[in-house]
């Protein structure tokens, strides 16, 4: 596994999250999502399967989006056991809950984890369900895609010198 800067990927809300009415969602993933030690990121666009299980992407699925406010190395804890091993990596989340944001609270985002390219204002947004890009935000086309949200301030800094895609989170079934 790849080590990452811890601000070189991130999900953040500009405006209205957190407060006392914030809406967000705990689950764990899809043990099919983790395989191969896989490793989503923070920010990643997934949806609840039918056992309360997160996966990633909404596709043209007829789910709620959620983007995930951690990565999934900071909700498990595969350092190994701190009573006995020195140097022990602890993860934040240690139950192995996701904490996500689902699409429709009322908040603006920036989130690092898109596929490249353009997005000027108004740009609606999708995330794949497979495929290398799937979990990621791209360019989505309405009556097609499940629509997870619409850019509002196009690429933008995330705040600590990394690339960052601002928008409202929004769902629009196709």
């Amino acid at each position: 596994m790849a080590l990452v800067q811890m601000t070189s990927q991130t999900l953040n809300a500009l405006k209205g999250w957190p407060h006392q009415h914030a809406l967000d969602f705990h689950a764990n993933f899809a043990p099919t999502v983790l395989a191969n030690d896989a490793v989503v990121p923070k920010g990643a666009v997934v949806h609840l399967n039918d056992n309360l299980q997160y996966e990633l992407g909404v596709g043209s699925l007829k789910v709620m989006p959620l983007f995930t406010f951690y990565s999934s190395r900071d909700v498990s804890n595969n350092g190994g056991n701190p009573a006995t091993d020195k140097n022990v990596y602890i993860a934040g989340q240690p139950q192995g809950k996701m904490l996500a944001l689902p699409a429709k609270g009322a908040f603006e985002l920036v989130n690092t984890n898109f596929v490249a390219g353009s997005y000027p204002p108004n740009t609606l947004l999708t995330s794949p369900t497979s495929t290398a890009n799937a979990g990621k935000l791209t360019s989505g086309t309405y009556g097609t895609d499940t629509i997870c949200g619409i850019v509002s301030r196009g690429i933008v800094n995330n705040g600590y010198g990394h690339n960052a895609v601002a928008y409202w989170p929004i769902v629009m079934f196709p």
